[in-house]
C-alpha cells in the first residue's frame, strides 16, 4: 500500500509540488502573478511531461530537474536495485535510460554546459 501511495506520489510530483508551493506563498501573502509563475515552472518541469516552457524561469527549473540527475546516479542505482528490485542487467538499462531521457530534455544551452558530464556518465555504464 505504502509502495503504491509513493510511486503516485512520484508520478504526480509536478502536481503536488505546485499545490504544496501554491499553499506555502499564499500564506505568506505572495503576488498572486508570481505565485502563479512559480507553479507554473512546478507544473511544466518534468520530462515526462512535455510542455512548453515560454520563461526563462520554466527552462532553468526544468534544466535542473535533469542536471539532479548527472549529481544523484548512486540514487539512481539505489530506486533500480533496491525499490524497483531489478536485476544488474536491467538496473544498468534503466539508469542509462534515465540519464538519457534526462539529457534530451534539457535546453540547448543546457546540452551544451552539460556535455561533457554527460558523456563521462555513461561512459560508465557501457
Amino acid at each position: 500500500m505504502e509502495r503504491q501511495r509513493r510511486i503516485r506520489t512520484y508520478e504526480n510530483h509536478h502536481i503536488y509540488g505546485a499545490e504544496i508551493a501554491g499553499a506555502f506563498l499564499r500564506e505568506f501573502g505572495y503576488d498572486k502573478k508570481k505565485l502563479e509563475l512559480v507553479q507554473k515552472c512546478i507544473l511544466n518541469h518534468r520530462g515526462s511531461n512535455v510542455m512548453e516552457k515560454q520563461s526563462p524561469e520554466e527552462i532553468c527549473v526544468a534544466d535542473a530537474d535533469s542536471i539532479s540527475h548527472f549529481d544523484a546516479v548512486p540514487s539512481l542505482f539505489y530506486l533500480a536495485y533496491v525499490q524497483r528490485k531489478l536485476g544488474i542487467d536491467d538496473g544498468i538499462d534503466f539508469v542509462k535510460n534515465k540519464l538519457n531521457h534526462s539529457y534530451q530534455k534539457l535546453s540547448e544551452r543546457g546540452k551544451e554546459i552539460y556535455k561533457d558530464k554527460y558523456e563521462q556518465v555513461i561512459s560508465l555504464l557501457v
